[in-house]
């Protein structure tokens, strides 16, 4: 049943079903923003433990609350830049299979991180992350390796 149900049907399901508080009503637009929350989780960090599915959020969101970032979570996963996507995920044609365990565990870590229920100190001014196995030129501070990514504030 759960192969045809879209990640925005699932998110409205666990809402629905899934016996956690919501602090306020949720409108729709929230949901949407949810949605793009988990599924960037979901395709940066689904296959990493809980605390890296937190973390690839948490970056999400300090970047939603930086001046030099878009003002909405959908827009800040979607921003490209004239070289690339500011999340790799964003840019692949190919659809991945999803596997519906992680997709849950990505939904969970999106509420908890959007309602201020979760966080990593050490990530508290991060902005960027990529993959361990990648090594881009960056001149930035890494403050932290999690799971397969390593995560880095910007210099002052």
């Amino acid at each position: 049943m759960f192969k045809i149900l879209t990640p925005f049907v699932i998110v409205l399901m666990i809402f629905i079903f899934y016996p956690v508080k919501i602090d306020k009503t949720i409108q729709v637009s929230e949901y949407k923003q949810l949605a793009c929350m988990a599924k960037n989780i979901y395709f940066e960090a689904g296959h990493e433990s809980f605390e890296g599915k937190i973390a690839v959020a948490q970056i999400t969101m300090n970047r939603l609350n930086h001046q030099s970032f878009p003002k909405t979570v959908c827009d800040v996963v979607y921003e490209r830049n004239k070289r690339t996507c500011q999340f790799s995920w964003t840019c692949e044609k190919k659809t991945n299979k999803i596997n519906q365990e992680k997709y849950v565990e990505s939904i969970e870590a999106a509420r908890l991180v959007m309602q201020g229920k979760a966080s990593i100190d050490i990530l508290k001014d991060a902005l960027y992350y990529h993959a361990d196995y990648v090594n881009p030129k960056w001149n930035k501070l890494k403050v932290a390796k999690i799971g397969r990514h390593i995560f880095y504030e910007p210099r002052n």
